[in-house]
């Protein structure tokens, strides 16, 4: 691990900003304390241009060097992950990680401003757990006034290692559309079926079909991976209902297979139901897609995440999914994976996951050589 001095000086107060978001998480769209001591953290090392308008409690500071140069975006998500059914919030996805790293290389950046040749902006985004925060930062001018022209984010990544970096060209992270099923039919006496439509039975039909239209045993860009999380339907022993409500999602790793799937999916849910008898409706919510990686920012990353740890994975991808996506979809630039697992493996979202400090430090100087890279 090849960590500079400019960086390791920075430890206490990476400490002291990690303790204060971790121990003050909160839910998308409520980050108003995240928010507050993000802006105010910002304006005590200088920045005047941070702009808090932009969505929600979203930030972005912008930084103009004294020479052109291009327009880099870094960003951090902020919002804690909702853990239970009572809403209690926790950071067990990295985010206060990511901000923490965020933070840090706003104040080498804002110490060597004199060195920038370009732009920096520097975007905390609010909402990433819930409803593709990303999704709004863009629609309301993120990646404008200046015009990005690269971007890179941090995700600390609890299957990778401590010490490790993964980067990897094309697609990284899967796409995610999470979807509702509604089925009807018609209810009555239980003692009574052929008088029924049973929307029970239909709902049964149609999880197994979309379990079998999962593409599991193929290539990694062909998979997807489909079925029902939740159903709920009827109240008691005696009595068919008349609906059924069902909860799903479909992941694929290239977008393509996920146009194909979804359209598959609505066909295979009406089509089940109308030959059953009922009816069947799809909605689809806040969707995700396929987070991909530019080829020529993903090989110039590799080379510089050699410079700061030994082991860096040039072929990482997981099933999992990252709004990160909206901005990649109009600029080129890259999603970052800094291993922060220890000797006990916690995953994302697990009750245990933490961050220590090593991946703080290898994120924040990985960011610092990319600024180098393109700026200085």
């Amino acid at each position: 691990m090849n960590i500079e001095k400019i960086v390791t000086d920075l430890k206490p107060q990476m400490k002291k900003d990690k303790e204060y978001l971790w121990n003050h998480p909160e839910k998308g769209l409520c980050e108003f304390k995240t928010s507050a001591y993000i802006k105010k953290r910002l304006e005590d090392m200088g920045y005047q241009d941070i702009n808090q308008n932009i969505y929600a409690t979203g930030i972005i500071a912008t930084l103009k060097g004294k020479e052109p140069g291009p327009c880099i975006m870094f960003r951090s998500d902020m919002d804690a992950v909702i853990m239970d059914e009572t809403g209690r919030t926790k950071h067990t996805c990295g985010h206060d990680a990511h901000m923490t790293i965020l933070l840090s290389l706003a104040k080498i950046l804002m110490d060597n401003k004199d060195k920038i040749k370009g732009t920096v902006k520097l975007l905390f985004e609010p909402d990433e757990e819930g409803n593709a925060g990303a999704s709004k930062m863009v629609e309301n001018g993120a990646l404008e006034n200046p015009k990005v022209d690269k971007t890179f984010a941090i995700h600390v990544w609890s299957e990778l290692k401590e010490g490790s970096i993964g980067i990897k060209a094309g697609t990284v992270m899967a796409s995610s559309d999470p979807y509702d099923i509604y089925v009807y039919g018609k209810g009555g006496h239980a003692a009574m079926p052929e008088k029924c439509v049973d929307p029970i039975y239909i709902a049964n039909k149609i999880g197994i079909a979309l379990k079998e239209m999962a593409r599991i045993n193929v290539d990694i860009d062909e998979k997807a991976i489909m079925g029902v999380t939740a159903i709920s339907g009827g109240k008691t022993n005696n009595v068919i209902p008349d609906k059924v409500f069902m909860k799903g999602i479909c992941r694929t790793n290239n977008n393509e297979v996920r146009k194909e799937m979804k359209s598959k999916l609505v066909e295979t849910v009406e089509n089940i139901a109308k030959e059953m008898g009922g009816r069947a409706e799809v909605k689809f919510l806040v969707q995700y897609p396929v987070t991909s990686n530019s080829k020529e920012e993903a090989e110039v990353v590799q080379e510089l995440a050699k410079k700061v740890v030994d082991n860096v994975i040039t072929d990482y991808q997981t099933t999992t999914s990252e709004d990160f996506s909206y901005y990649l979809e109009k600029v080129p630039g890259c999603m970052i994976f800094v291993g922060c697992g220890g000797d006990v493996y916690y995953p994302q979202h697990n009750e245990n996951f933490t961050v220590g400090e090593k991946p703080i430090l290898i994120g924040t100087q990985l960011f610092y050589e990319i600024a180098k890279k393109y700026l200085m």
